[in-house]
C-alpha cells in the first residue's frame, strides 16, 4: 500500500475494537508524533514494510484506526479530537502485521497523549448486508499468498468506479464499503450477516454517487441522462454479487474517550 487516506490506512484487518491484549504491550521501534500547523485538510498516509507515515490527521481519526471502528463509534472526549492535526512517523519490523501494528497504534496513543477508553454498545443506523433471495454470485478464492493484495482498483467503462477483490471474506467487504463508496454511505457502516464463510475473488463496478444521483434526478449535463447507463452501489452489490444492503439499527461496539491531553508527550 503507498499512498492513502488514514481512513483506509488498516482498511482491511481483521482484529476487533478490544482483543486479548498481549501481556506486554506491542509498541513501535521508534516513533515520533508532533503537532502539525499547517491548517491544510489534506491527510497522507503511508503504509510500507513496518513504517507507518501519518500526516496532518485528527486524533480521532487516529484513534479510531487504532481501535479499527468507524469514526462515528467514538464517543466522548473534547471538541478538538476532530480539529487538531497531528503527524506520526513510526517503524516496526517489515513483516509486523496490520493486526499488530493497530495494537502498537492504541500503545503509541496511550503513551503519548495519555489516553484511556472503555468498550460500550450503542445502537446504530447501519446498512445490513444479507444473501439476496437468489443466492450469492461469489467465487471461493484459492489459497492466499502471502501479502498479496485483498482489494484494488479494477478496470471497466470509464466514468464508474471498478473494484477487484481477490481472498476476500464479506466481513472485508462489509468494511472496505463505506470507505471505496463513501458518496453512497456517508459515513454509516456495513454490518455483516451474510453468513457466508471463507474468502472469495470477486469484482464490483458502479456509477459514482454523484454522476448517479444527476442521472435520477435528470439534472446531469446533456448525453448522460438515460438511467440504464448508470447503477448505484447498492444495485451492483445485489446484482453482481447476489448480496443485499438494508438499512437498519443494529447495537455496534463504541469505544467512548475516558481520558485525554491535548499536547503530545516529548518523543
Amino acid at each position: 500500500m503507498s499512498r492513502t487516506t488514514i481512513a483506509s490506512l488498516f482498511l482491511l484487518s481483521s482484529i476487533p475494537a478490544f482483543s486479548q491484549a498481549p501481556s506486554t504491550p506491542l509498541s513501535f521501534e521508534v516513533a515520533e508524533v508532533k503537532i502539525n500547523k499547517s491548517g491544510s485538510l489534506e491527510i497522507f498516509a503511508d503504509l510500507q514494510n513496518g513504517r507507518v507515515t501519518v500526516r496532518n490527521a485528527t486524533l480521532k481519526l487516529l484513534i479510531a484506526a487504532a481501535y479499527h471502528i468507524p469514526d462515528n463509534a467514538l464517543e466522548g472526549g473534547p471538541g478538538w479530537l476532530d480539529s487538531d492535526r497531528f503527524d506520526v512517523i513510526a517503524k516496526s519490523a517489515p513483516t509486523t502485521s496490520e493486526d499488530d501494528l493497530r495494537l502498537m497504534l492504541r500503545t503509541l496513543l496511550a503513551e503519548r497523549f495519555k489516553l484511556t477508553v472503555h468498550q460500550d454498545q450503542k445502537a446504530m443506523s447501519t446498512y445490513v448486508m444479507t444473501v439476496g433471495k437468489r443466492g450469492p454470485k461469489l467465487q471461493q478464492s484459492e489459497a492466499a499468498k502471502p501479502g498479496e493484495q485483498r482489494c484494488g482498483p479494477g478496470e471497466g467503462t470509464p466514468g464508474d468506479i471498478h473494484v477487484a477483490c481477490k481472498h476476500a471474506t464479506m466481513a472485508d467487504l462489509a468494511e472496505a464499503l463505506p470507505q471505496i463508496a463513501g458518496g453512497y454511505f456517508r459515513g454509516t457502516p456495513v454490518v455483516d450477516q451474510t453468513d457466508l464463510k471463507g474468502s472469495y475473488d470477486f469484482k464490483l463496478d458502479w456509477t459514482p454517487a454523484a454522476r448517479f444521483n444527476a442521472v435520477t434526478r435528470g439534472d446531469a449535463p446533456a448525453g448522460i441522462n438515460d438511467t440504464g447507463s448508470v447503477r448505484s452501489v447498492f444495485d451492483a452489490v445485489e446484482a453482481q454479487l447476489g448480496l443485499k444492503l438494508e438499512s437498519k439499527k443494529v447495537a455496534l461496539t463504541t469505544i467512548v474517550i475516558d481520558r485525554v491531553e491535548r499536547v503530545p508527550t516529548d518523543n
